[in-house]
């Protein structure tokens, strides 16, 4: 008996799958897993009720190797200090060649007048500093008051005689502002999309652990823009992301954290495959595959080590050689979290699915037609541009509409609900144009 009713529900699983093949889309996003009439219910981890985002026990070797690494210890102690340690109000001033040589550090809600001001002040006292140092250097003089004591402890370890010198030009004496506020609220954040980022990863044959790249990116803010226009939590420039993603009038998948993980997961094989190493695999996620081919040959060497203590380019600057590092600390600071800054409540996936919209609609009638908060239907379709979401521009047909579900929702019953919804928006509202 009960082995016929499981084959009756088969058969109208199959039915409705054969019914909305073309209409509807199954989705995986947040982690969900396919849930048709009860057979196949998700998991408690994939819809967050539990079980938190977490990197695997054992480093991938590559990672492994980068983490322990003396070379690179300075740079990621730095960087796991910069995430830590120090808050967006408060900063270092230190030699961007050596990176560990910290001459002071500021905290702007003690100064009066504006950060900047304050800072470009600061920079200057140590330039001075520097500069006097190596003069009384040169005329056989001991250190003069507490900056150049300091100065002289903090470069014990070099013995160039144009050390103070060097140290004092603009490129060398550089403003770092902390990112523990930042990273804190990333951490948070980040609880919502690991889950997904670390499936696609696995999926794209890519190293978990590069999920965490967003931490440094964009502390996994899906509104972030940086002021030379990249865009969404990967931070993809428009030449970079129109390799992989949909960016026109209408869409900017680069904000949808989903299709721009996979994207991400995509270019950093291509640079893998280019370049045979994963920490320059990841280096290229910054100055580009091209660069680091170019660095490699110039270098003849494909040790991110010999890179980073050999290779001069103009465009290899401060960034580039510290990206390995800043991933390798934000690793690291989420593996200590709970030690670092206690108890972290960070957020859960949000149950969704996808509808494949059958014609060109306005949002506003979606809106309507399935009952839907605006609000969340616009936080749950983030590559949607603002002017389709405010109605001036239409949902390309065939776009991947992405709807709350219940967590225990079969997906078919939800994907007839979605179909029942559709048919209340007037024929004459629709349109065949744009196409997704």
């Amino acid at each position: 008996m009960t082995t016929s009713r499981n084959q009756v529900i088969l058969n109208e699983m199959l039915s409705l799958i054969s019914r909305y093949r073309t209409r509807i889309l199954v989705s995986l996003f947040f982690g969900m897993g396919l849930s048709i009439l009860g057979l196949s219910l998700i998991t408690p981890h994939a819809h967050g009720e539990a079980s938190p985002s977490h990197l695997p026990t054992s480093y991938h070797p590559e990672i492994h190797s980068a983490l322990s690494s003396p070379s690179l210890q300075t740079r990621i102690r730095f960087w796991k200090d910069i995430y830590s340690k120090y808050d967006s109000q408060t900063g270092v001033i230190h030699d961007s060649k050596y990176i560990d040589k910290i001459y002071d550090v500021v905290d702007l809600r003690s100064r009066v007048g504006k950060p900047s001001q304050i800072i470009k002040q600061e920079k200057e006292k140590w330039r001075k500093a520097l500069k006097s140092l190596h003069a009384r250097q040169k005329q056989g003089l001991p250190p003069e008051g507490p900056e150049q004591e300091k100065i002289v402890a903090l470069y014990s370890d070099i013995t160039d005689s144009q050390r103070f010198l060097d140290a004092s030009h603009r490129r060398r004496l550089r403003w770092q502002p902390g990112q523990k506020d930042h990273f804190l609220a990333g951490l948070a954040r980040s609880g919502r999309w690991l889950p997904m980022m670390e499936d696609e990863f696995r999926k794209a044959g890519v190293p978990v652990e590069i999920t965490r790249l967003p931490f440094v990116e964009s502390s996994f803010n899906l509104k972030a823009r940086s002021k030379v226009g990249a865009s969404g939590v990967w931070q993809f420039m428009r030449s970079t992301g129109k390799n992989y993603l949909r960016i026109n009038a209408w869409l900017d998948e680069r904000n949808d954290p989903l299709q721009a993980t996979r994207a991400a997961a995509q270019l950093l094989k291509q640079n893998y495959a280019s370049l045979e190493s994963w920490p320059l695999a990841i280096t290229a996620y910054n100055h580009g595959r091209q660069g680091m081919m170019r660095a490699v040959r110039t270098i003849g060497s494909q040790l991110i080590e010999d890179i980073l203590g050999q290779y001069k380019s103009r465009t290899f600057g401060f960034a580039s050689g510290n990206f390995l590092a800043c991933l390798l600390a934000a690793i690291e600071v989420e593996r200590e979290a709970a030690t670092l800054f206690g108890a972290i409540e960070r957020d859960q996936p949000v149950h969704s699915f996808e509808f494949s919209v059958p014609k060109a609609v306005n949002f506003s009638d979606l809106v309507t037609a399935f009952g839907v908060d605006r609000a969340l239907l616009v936080d749950l379709n983030p590559s949607l541009d603002p002017d389709v979401t405010r109605g001036s521009l239409f949902i390309p047909m065939g776009y991947p509409l992405r709807l709350p579900a219940q967590p225990n929702e079969p997906h078919v019953s939800a994907f007839a609900a979605a179909e029942v919804n559709w048919a209340k928006i007037p024929e004459k509202r629709m349109r065949k144009h744009p196409r997704y």
